[in-house]
């Protein structure tokens, strides 16, 4: 494996870990939202938390993993700009359609897909 990293990697383990940092700061608040005693359905809002705590750990392992060159890892963080995108396209959508966020959305995990399908991060994952 090369040793020296190509900006495009670097680029998209920032955006991965901010996107980590993100969502562990949504699964806190709705923790905080729990505590507090603001959930009017309190099986929705812990079932909520459970979801959001899983794709925190997804994103943490994933970005570590890729941190570390492994293959899953950039598979991983791959697979969830995928699911952002759909998300996002979802925000754009009905009545409460919320278009600069979706806009935000498809900027971010579209330059952080292909940054990561470029050629020298490729390089970086190849088996010798």
């Amino acid at each position: 494996m090369t040793s020296k990293r190509p900006l495009q990697f670097n680029i998209a383990l920032v955006i991965a870990s901010i996107e980590t940092l993100v969502s562990a700061a949504v699964t806190i608040f709705f923790i905080w939202g729990l505590v507090s005693g603001q959930a009017k359905v309190l099986s929705a809002l812990a079932l909520i938390i459970a979801l959001l705590a899983g794709t925190t750990g997804f994103l943490a392992s994933a970005t570590l993993a890729m941190n570390k060159l492994k293959r899953w890892g950039r598979s991983a963080i791959i697979f969830w700009q995928l699911i952002q995108i759909s998300l996002g396209y979802g925000t754009m959508e009905g009545k409460g359609a919320i278009y600069w966020l979706a806009i935000l959305i498809f900027a971010v995990s579209g330059a952080t897909f292909i940054l990561l399908l470029t050629k020298p991060v490729n390089a970086l994952f190849t088996e010798e």
